[in-house]
């Protein structure tokens, strides 16, 4: 079986899905447009490429009551546990910032700082 080229990718919202999800691993902006127009495969898209928000497609799934109520279930939740990771790594690298800090300060008083000085 062969690759689909990008081209081929193009000709519908499944197949540049598709072509995002198994074949480039990751974001194809080149086929948003297409997805976007499509409840389904926006949602998908969201869920299984982005791993979040897919905004260029929040209007075709508003527009889909059962694309909708997943989005806000899954992609929301997921946005959510990212914005607390992020918030916890800040708290952690702050943390870091502040003992290292204090490591700075202990060695500056001390003697070898005088003699390596």
């Amino acid at each position: 079986m062969t690759k689909p080229s990008e081209k081929e990718a193009l000709k519908s919202a499944g197949d540049s899905y598709l072509y995002a999800l198994y074949i480039l691993e990751g974001r194809f902006e080149k086929g948003e447009d297409i997805i976007s127009k499509s409840a389904h495969y926006s949602y998908y898209y969201a869920l299984k490429v982005l791993k979040g928000r897919f905004e260029k497609g929040e209007d075709a799934i508003s527009k889909d009551a059962y694309c909708s109520k997943l989005y806000k279930e899954n992609i929301y939740n997921i946005e959510k546990e990212l914005k607390i990771k992020l918030e916890t790594e800040q708290i952690k690298l702050e943390k870091e910032k502040k003992e290292l800090e204090k490591l700075k300060i202990e060695f500056e008083k001390s003697d070898l700082a005088e003699l390596l000085g």
